[in-house]
Formats: C-alpha cells, sequence, structure tokens
C-alpha cells in the first residue's frame, strides 16, 4: 500500500481509480462500508482503490475543536488501521487554510480528477470538501455529466439501531463505554504509547505498572480502570489500566498507567498498545494503601478473565 504525503509532485502509476474521501477518524463500521464499496467498485477492472484523507485534522486546523484529547486515533495508529483494509494507496493531504479556502471544482479536477485519476467517486451521507463545504452529493452528481467519473453515496450506518458516527464513538469513550464504543467501531479501541518511567509506586505494592506518554492529541477513554490487552514484542498479555490522578497518593496530572499479568520484563523505553476492552469500576481514593492493594486484587481477576 503506497502512502502518498506530496500530491504536488505525486504522478499516479494506476491507469484510473475508485476513490473515497474524508476523515477517516476512527476507520468505524461507516468508514469500512465506504472503502468495501470503492474495493467492489473496482474488482475486475484495472481500477486503484483509494483512501483520501488530511494531516492534521481539519477541525483543529481550523479551531472547531481544540487540539487536546480530541482525536481517536493518531497519525501512526491510523495508518496501522488502513493496513486492514483492502487498499492499494492513502493520500494524506497536508490541511492548511490555504487547501480549506480552494473551491469545490478545483479541488475535484486539479487533486481527484487530474492527479488521482479517479473514475469513480464514493462518499458518505456528511462529506463535504472545498471552499464553503460546497462540495457535496449534489455538486458532484453535476460535475460527473461534465467530467467522465461516476458518484455515488453511501447513507449513515447503524449497527444494532445506533448510528455510527465518530462524534458518537468520543462522546461512549469518554464516559467509559468502551464496549460500546468498540461496538460501533468495528474493532477495539487501541493507544499506542512509549513506556516512561512514573513514580514506581506500583512497583512497591506489588502490582508494577508501565506509564504511557500518550501524546496530547489523543482521545482517551474516561477516568477509571480497565480490563485491556497489552500487545508488546509481537505477543499479547492481559493488563489493568487506570486512567487518573492517583488521588490515593495525593492526585495530581492524568496518568495512563497499566500493569500487565504473568509479565515481568522492562518496558522503559519501548512502546506498547492497549486495547480497551471494558471498564471494570471509576478510579477512586482509599483510605489506605492495604484497602487499594484489595481492590487491585479484583481487579487483576477481573482482568484475568478477559480472552486474549
Amino acid at each position: 500500500m503506497l502512502i502518498i504525503h506530496d500530491i504536488e509532485s505525486f504522478t499516479a502509476p494506476w491507469p484510473e481509480c475508485a476513490l473515497t474521501l474524508g476523515v477517516f477518524d476512527g476507520m468505524h463500521r461507516g468508514h469500512r462500508a465506504l472503502v468495501d464499496r470503492i474495493a467492489r467498485r473496482s474488482r475486475w477492472t484495472r481500477r486503484a482503490r483509494i483512501l483520501v484523507t488530511y494531516f492534521p485534522h481539519p477541525d483543529l486546523v481550523l479551531g472547531k475543536r481544540e487540539a487536546s484529547r480530541s482525536e481517536l486515533y493518531t497519525y501512526n495508529e491510523k495508518l496501522a488501521l488502513y493496513q486492514r483494509f483492502d487498499l492499494d494507496a492513502v493520500v494524506f493531504l497536508p490541511f492548511t487554510r490555504d487547501l480549506a479556502r480552494m473551491t469545490a471544482l478545483r479541488y475535484l479536477k486539479s487533486i481527484l480528477l487530474e492527479k488521482l485519476r479517479a473514475t469513480r467517486i464514493v462518499i458518505g451521507y456528511d462529506q463535504r470538501f472545498g471552499r464553503s463545504r460546497k462540495g457535496d452529493f449534489a455538486f458532484l452528481k453535476k460535475m460527473s455529466r461534465r467530467y467522465p467519473f461516476k458518484v455515488e453515496q453511501i447513507g449513515a450506518v447503524k449497527y444494532r439501531g445506533e448510528a455510527v458516527s465518530s462524534t458518537r464513538i468520543r462522546k461512549l469513550l469518554s464516559a467509559g463505554e468502551v464496549s460500546r464504543a468498540n461496538r460501533l467501531l468495528g474493532h477495539e479501541f487501541f493507544v499506542s504509547a512509549m513506556v516512561i518511567r512514573g513514580h514506581q509506586r506500583g512497583r512497591t505494592i506489588g502490582f508494577p505498572t508501565a506509564n504511557l506518554q500518550v501524546p496530547e492529541t489523543k482521545q482517551l477513554p474516561g477516568e477509571g480502570v480497565y480490563a485491556c490487552v497489552a500487545e508488546y514484542g509481537g505477543r499479547r498479555y492481559r493488563a489493568m489500566t487506570n486512567i487518573g490522578r492517583n488521588p490515593t497518593f495525593g492526585g495530581g496530572v492524568l496518568n495512563v498507567e497499566t500493569h500487565l499479568l504473568d509479565f515481568n520484563d522492562d518496558l522503559y523505553g519501548r512502546e506498547l498498545r492497549l486495547y480497551f476492552r471494558e471498564r471494570l469500576r471509576e478510579e477512586r481514593k482509599f483510605e489506605s494503601i492495604d484497602q487499594l492493594k484489595a481492590q487491585l486484587q479484583i481487579d487483576r481477576a477481573a482482568a484475568a478473565r478477559i480472552r486474549l
């Protein structure tokens, strides 16, 4: 799969393509429906299958959302997600205010048709592009009578009666409802981060933890204790993860720390990936270290029951 950042100097190696475009923050079930459609439209043809997205997130550039904890997945995490899909290339358009001011017609002609050689464009029900967001389905349908491409639109995707959207998934994660968020995503929400040195309190009470340096833009589940699967060195381990401020030890800044079951190696300076399965409980302050240790034993037993 090609990863394309410099669209200006890019020359498409394919004669034509089917593409879909959008932010794709999460690659949830709705996004998968778009990718599946371009894959079907390319079967038995010479069309390449292309996903066009943006970096950084348009809302961050345009000031529509604060940078802190607002992206479901970081750039590197998105690369890992895109590898799971049947795509020939992913195009990251550098999102700037100049790109936001580009007219929908120029965007269509110069990028989608001329640079990427699109002959089939598939968009979601709420997709807009170009200045004043005029590049909608009606615009593309009209332009398809002038230029040699076809367009189709996919409606909102629902899962068990619940509408799938990145906004809905963010709300569920913020509320700690990781199981429901995972169902809408169609995969387990994960966090990839470097392990850094913390206060090492967990080691002194028999529960050594890996403290994660999570990028500031990365969305996190709400504060609490979670059963997770940790992935490291090609292996998977059951884990219990605390997202919070350690109120028993006086509180402070938000931390993400995880205890891997049946694991004794040194993780400092290594990257760890955590897949969130379920919320075990809220974070709370304990009256004594012994009370905390007793609760951690209960948490550990619950985490030990999840399937790898």
